[in-house]
């Protein structure tokens, strides 16, 4: 057992090399391996040792030092079976591909973004709309035994206590319930002729 404060498995980054650490603020560990370590390793032969010795499968390191993006390991992935692996943090490979919303060139480069649902200025509108609602700004007007209020983002509330309705969101009912009331209640027309629906 080892002692408190005392590290287990391979060795940590020797004297020599702890000026790169230091000058680069990068960790000569096998955790997360990068361009910046590859540099190195290419450049100082102690450094390619070194992390030859803390990279746990020899697949990994001879593709880190080709340039390779992924490789094929030993062991498969526990949840899906595949045995390609990622050079960075050999971690499964389609796992990651999978995982990832956005579509990578084979050098880390985003190859094509997620559409914008909307442009800046639409959703700067969207921003102050939910401010001004948060406020407590809202239109209200009177369609009979009916009162209708509608805030800055859209939302349409109804409310006849005389009929037992209240209704919080029109737009949470299905439209099923509102033809109904429609049939029913013909001042729900110009609730929603109000509101801008029709």
């Amino acid at each position: 057992m080892p002692r408190r404060g005392h590290r287990t498995g391979p060795p940590g980054c020797p004297p020599e090399l702890r000026h790169y650490e230091q000058r680069l603020a990068i960790r000569l560990s096998a955790s997360k391996l990068t361009r910046a370590h590859r540099m190195l390793a290419r450049a100082d032969s102690a450094v390619a040792a070194h992390l030859q010795r803390r990279v746990r499968e020899p697949a990994r390191f001879a593709a880190f030092v080709a340039g390779h993006s992924s490789y094929a390991s030993d062991t498969p992935c526990q949840r899906c079976g595949s045995s390609a692996r990622t050079v960075y943090c050999a971690s499964c490979h389609a796992c990651q591909v999978r995982r990832r919303p956005l579509q990578l060139t084979s050098t880390g480069k985003v190859a094509a973004w997620p559409p914008a649902l909307r442009s800046r200025a639409g959703w700067l509108a969207v921003c102050d709309e939910r401010r001004r609602e948060r406020s407590g700004e809202c239109d209200s007007r009177t369609f009979g035994p009916f009162t209708a209020t509608t805030t800055p983002t859209g939302k349409l509330s109804i409310s006849a206590p005389a009929l037992g309705i209240s209704v919080p969101d029109m737009g949470a009912l299905p439209f099923d319930h509102i033809n109904h009331l429609c049939r029913l209640y013909p001042e729900v027309l110009d609730v929603l002729r109000f509101a801008g629906w029709l």
